[in-house]
């Protein structure tokens, strides 16, 4: 992934996560909101954009490419 590829996902799950209340999510997701799957779901999405924004985008450029490296 280059930068622009980078910049492209974490613009959208933050711009997603700054403008989607929980119906928009299950809606998208196609999930049920009565379900509690859906909430789990829910959370889990809240604590992987905290989790992404604890992070700069150089950062998680050099682990993701790290990723894809051959282990020394």
């Amino acid at each position: 992934m280059d930068n622009q590829q980078i910049n492209y996902l974490l613009v959208g799950i933050c711009t997603f996560h700054w403008n989607a209340d929980f119906h928009k999510f299950c809606e998208v997701c196609n999930f049920d909101p009565e379900h509690a799957y859906s909430h789990k779901k829910w959370q889990e999405w809240q604590q992987l954009v905290s989790a992404i924004k604890a992070f700069d985008q150089n950062t998680l450029i050099k682990l993701i490419e790290a990723g894809h490296s051959p282990a020394s």
